[in-house]
């Protein structure tokens, strides 16, 4: 049988992203919007492929752009929970994280027609520090998370974590780690965001032929906002010129070329396979 991967997307404006401007939410009315052109384009091409995909979506989106949700999940898309304010999982409390989920689940649940089950952590924060917001995302009823990063970079990563989706035995929640490759005895981040836009395509799809080999599949992430050629931003930081920026006039032709090769779908057609016995 043919591997299904996963096609995932989390649904932030460009500025929610960027550090420097994530950081000061009260500035965000004040820097041009582009999420719904972008999403646009996204679901077009979607749409063309003949694939649906996973939306995390942050509960600040949710609460600007409620059409725009609602026109994801009539497409057949499924939505996930991205938080609220695109906060770093790590640096809240368990109390703070509770009421993230509980603020953005408020705003999405009334847009979608079915149930949200699914999550993962703004910059993939939740690691050995804070595995305790897998217990609260147990708690309020999640059946899934895709916050695992098995390797790190300069802001985030949880390289001791394992690689493969898996259930955890402490509360029997699903983790979808964000997919890696193994080469020359090192794991490799491969699954999307700036390593996609980075590498060239024979190496991303080479990496998902060793998954799907192994009987794993990939979990591929983006964001819209890594489609858009028009959008510049003078007054960011070296680091993010490179990480937000590079690579994007290729990416639309690198993701056809991924779309038109292998099967994705979303997240949640993936947990019967995690859940079936070994």
């Amino acid at each position: 049988m043919t591997v299904i991967n996963a096609f995932t997307v989390d649904l932030e404006d460009w500025f929610q992203g960027l550090t420097s401007t994530n950081v000061h939410p009260e500035n965000w009315g004040n820097l041009e919007a582009r999420l719904e052109i972008n999403t646009h384009r996204l679901l077009g091409l979607l749409a063309e492929y003949n694939v649906r995909a996973t939306f995390f979506v942050l509960g600040n989106v949710a609460e600007r752009y409620p059409d725009l949700i609602r026109r994801i999940d009539a497409a057949g898309h499924e939505i996930g929970v991205h938080g609220y304010w695109h906060l770093m999982v790590h640096r809240l409390s368990r109390e703070h994280f509770a009421e993230e989920m509980d603020r953005a689940l408020e705003r999405l649940r009334p847009l979608v027609s079915r149930p949200i089950i699914g999550h993962r952590a703004p910059y993939f924060s939740i690691n050995g520090q804070c595995l305790w917001a897998l217990d609260v995302l147990h708690e309020k009823g999640f059946h899934y998370d895709s916050s695992f990063f098995p390797t790190r970079n300069m802001l985030y990563g949880y390289p001791d974590s394992p690689r493969f989706p898996h259930r955890r035995e402490q509360n029997q929640l699903i983790e979808f780690p964000v997919s890696t490759a193994r080469w020359l005895g090192i794991t490799w981040p491969i699954a999307g965001g700036f390593y996609v836009r980075s590498l060239p395509l024979t190496i991303v799809k080479a990496g998902i032929r060793q998954l799907n080999r192994q009987g794993q599949p990939m979990i591929l992430y983006m964001h819209p906002w890594e489609m858009d050629t028009g959008q510049h931003y003078s007054a960011v930081t070296f680091r993010e010129r490179i990480t937000h920026y590079h690579g994007r006039a290729g990416l639309e032709r690198k993701l056809r070329g991924l779309l038109s090769e292998f099967r994705f779908g979303p997240l949640a057609e993936l947990i019967p396979a995690v859940m079936a016995p070994a």
